[in-house]
């Protein structure tokens, strides 16, 4: 299974110029952990995210809940797979990053969609997967 297979659900985007409220009330509505953060003219290419983490730390910074997610978000540098690359992948670098949500691309760069922690552990067939790749070598 790859992770363009598992990113089956279209990804919740908001775009730079939204409120943290604004984010925190689609995560709400939407019932996600985060949201890719899109260009208004290109909502096709991201340009970063902003998870409940990053609204707790805005808060918790006593930083005005009218700044927009660009600032309170992970821009450029968020972590991300291809749609072709195995799952396994995806598990990597959520555990390589300490993240919980790792963005998917095709090979232009376009979003594809956002695979979770609850995605990868919510397939029987996803864990057999995954377990399989811990397996140690018999050699």
């Amino acid at each position: 299974m790859n992770c363009g297979e598992l990113a089956s659900k279209p990804p919740v985007t908001i775009t730079v110029d939204k409120t943290v409220v604004e984010a925190a009330e689609m995560m709400a509505n939407h019932r996600v952990g985060l949201l890719v953060i899109v260009d208004k003219e290109n909502p096709k290419k991201p340009l970063g995210v902003i998870s409940e983490r990053d609204v707790l730390r805005t808060i918790a910074g006593k930083a005005p809940l009218t700044v927009t997610v660009d600032k309170a978000g992970t821009m450029k540098n968020f972590v991300y797979v291809y749609a072709d690359e195995p799952i396994t992948a995806a598990a990597r670098k959520m555990k390589q990053f300490n993240v919980r949500h790792v963005v998917v691309l095709d090979r232009k760069g376009d979003l594809v969609g956002v695979i979770s922690i609850r995605d990868l552990i919510g397939e029987r067939n996803v864990l057999e997967i995954l377990a399989r790749d811990r397996a140690p070598t018999q050699e």
